[in-house]
């Protein structure tokens, strides 16, 4: 069973999917972390069409930290920080980032 919740942070989301299955949260990998949250973006305001550059920041034995690129369908690339981890027996993988400030409509392009 999976089972997903998400909200708003920054101007991108920090969501969170529940996994199934043995083992523990520190025994997945940083890629099947980034692959799990690539899966969980599609349900999100912000999509994911790849998460690159995938590497491991930190490991206990409840949760292991990776940090990573998103790639939207825009070409835009967004810095994340991944998690795997444990909480009440549950296995979740989660991922948060921050959209990278947007010009308000109709400001002046900048100048070089």
């Amino acid at each position: 069973m999976r089972t997903s919740a998400s909200f708003a942070l920054g101007g991108l989301a920090l969501a969170a999917l529940a996994l199934s299955g043995c083992g523990t949260a520190a025994d997945l990998s940083c890629d099947e972390i980034a692959r799990q949250a690539r899966e969980l973006s599609q349900s999100q305001e912000v999509k994911f069409n790849e998460i690159r550059d995938v590497r491991e920041v930190s490991r206990t034995e409840t949760e292991r930290r990776c940090s990573g690129t998103g790639v939207t369908a825009a070409g835009q690339s967004i810095p994340l920080t991944l998690r795997g981890y444990e909480e009440n027996g549950n296995q979740l993988v989660a991922y948060e980032g921050t959209a990278p400030a947007q010009e308000p409509a109709g400001a002046p392009a900048p100048t070089q």
